[in-house]
């Protein structure tokens, strides 16, 4: 009974040994991992356990309390093992909840950086003239605004000029290049100014047909699309406006086009009577008239006439308005050889230019001068029945001379001073008349025509100076009424008076 109950105890302490090797070799691979064969125990055989059993078994009597001992220690260091072991597996896990918590708090912190700094706009275009503030450059409120700063003073840029500045905000501590554009994108404005032209004219320079233009640049023009008016009508021509940066704008300017087709009217040419070796005034007497043009052009074509050769000669006269119609009107001169009482040109300036000069002055009106002649002639000049009236420089010469003259001498007289003046005149022939032919001059002053007579008249102790042709026409003295013509052979005298502005007293223009 005893050795069956020391058997059985023995077998205990075996299978107790048995539990610890095996405990222990278990946590040898679980600390070593896979290791090479040639580090791992030795796998004993079924016949090895026996052995070893039947060693221990062998052994066990003499050693039983050792082993009892060796039993508790061995399970002591199986559960040291054990808890090391949780342990070495518990840190790793506390590291990977460290940085993972590490990582969640960047991740936040960069999405609210990224946010936040999102919040300021990098680049504002505003229009000229448009305030601008540092306002501008945020799109929400920001959550960090005393860490905001920005280099830049709004209060100081000039918004009226075009411009781009670039400054700095700084945000979160960081620094952000920022762009401020001020651009001019408004183009000009202007008017338009109606035109009147003739079909022939050219546009006049812009400039002058566009007003009221409004912009913060200089502004330049230039005609864009230009309409054919070369038949007349209505017309809107284009003028481009440019400001000083680019933009650009259309302004139509109205047009209105007549077509000119109506040639110009030559009066006054009458065939001409001369002596050779003289001069010949071929304009004298000779106006040209057009119903747009206020001065036509007047060429005479003279190169057939042969001053120095008695002969018949035709002149041809041409006139052109300013849209290119012409008409021509044909003279015939016929020269004779000069009489011995002849007075050539030269001489007769002479004479009058000394008058002129005592009774002229430079700084006067043509009116004013032409006052001066027509007064003078008629109080320094004795009219005589019968003088030589060969020619109009002996008729002029010798009233201006002897100080004598018939109607003819004092009309001559008076248009050789007017010549000397630079004053347009001609001669007007009464008709009809009955008695007697009655000559008188026709000026022209400030654009009209006007009727002057130095002449004296019986019993009328004064002289005709700018009178129109419906007051030289009614004008009634005593019963006498001479002042008739053949009006339309002239050109078309003033329609206003100018009596009242006329001192005849004091020969002068009253102011």
């Amino acid at each position: 009974m005893e050795n069956k109950l020391e058997m059985q105890s023995k077998a205990s302490v075996r299978s107790a040994d048995t539990a610890v090797i095996r405990a222990i070799r278990h946590e040898d691979e679980m600390r070593h991992g896979n290791a090479s064969h040639s580090n791992k125990p030795a796998v004993r055989t079924s016949g090895e356990s026996r052995t070893a059993q039947s060693h221990n078994r062998s052994a066990a009597p003499a050693k039983a309390p050792a082993k009892t001992n060796t039993k508790s220690s061995a399970k002591s260091s199986a559960k040291s093992q054990v808890v090391t072991h949780e342990k070495s597996r518990v840190l790793p896990l506390i590291v990977m909840f460290f940085f993972a918590a590490l990582t969640l708090v960047l991740y936040l912190g960069i999405g609210v950086y990224k946010k936040e700094t999102d919040k300021v706009n990098r680049f504002v275009i505003v229009e000229c003239g448009s305030p601008v503030t540092e306002a501008m450059f945020f799109n929400d409120t920001l959550s960090f605004p005393d860490t905001e700063e920005c280099n830049l003073d709004f209060s100081g840029v000039q918004i009226d000029i075009p411009q781009t500045i670039r400054f700095t905000i700084t945000y979160l501590w960081t620094d952000m290049e920022c762009v401020l554009e001020i651009a001019d994108t408004t183009p000009p404005t202007g008017i338009g100014i109606p035109q009147q032209l003739f079909s022939v004219d050219q546009l006049p320079d812009v400039n002058s047909c566009v007003k009221d233009i409004k912009d913060r640049t200089d502004v330049t023009l230039k005609w864009g699309n230009i309409p054919d008016y070369s038949k007349g009508g209505e017309f809107k021509a284009e003028a481009l406006l440019t400001d000083g940066v680019g933009n650009t704008a259309s302004v139509m300017v109205p047009i209105s086009v007549t077509c000119d087709s109506t040639p110009p009217v030559i009066s006054g040419t009458k065939n001409y009577s001369g002596f050779t070796g003289t001069s010949i005034t071929y304009r004298d007497g000779v106006t040209v008239t057009d119903d747009y043009d206020k001065n036509p052009t007047l060429s005479i074509d003279t190169s057939n006439v042969d001053m120095n050769k008695p002969g018949k000669y035709k002149v041809i006269y041409t006139a052109t308005d300013f849209s290119g119609n012409k008409s021509t009107a044909e003279i015939e001169v016929e020269l004779t050889k000069k009489p011995k009482s002849y007075v050539e040109q030269e001489d007769v300036d002479k004479v009058a230019q000394k008058i002129l000069n005592k009774i002229t002055k430079p700084e006067m009106t043509q009116k004013e001068k032409a006052l001066q002649i027509v007064w003078w002639c008629r109080y320094n000049i004795s009219y005589i029945a019968k003088a030589d009236s060969t020619s109009r420089n002996r008729a002029a010469y010798d009233a201006l001379t002897k100080r004598t003259a018939t109607c003819y001498g004092y009309a001559c007289a008076v248009r050789e001073m007017l010549n000397l003046c630079g004053i347009e005149n001609m001669f007007i022939k009464r008709y009809p008349w009955r008695h007697s032919i009655h000559y008188w001059n026709y000026i022209k002053i400030d654009g009209e025509w006007y009727h002057c007579d130095s002449t004296p008249r019986k019993g009328y102790n004064s002289y005709f100076f700018m009178y129109t042709s419906a007051e030289i026409q009614n004008f009634h003295h005593s019963g006498w009424y001479g002042y008739t013509f053949k009006v339309k052979e002239y050109p078309t005298s003033a329609t206003k008076s100018v009596q009242k502005t006329i001192d005849y007293a004091n020969h002068k223009v009253k102011k």
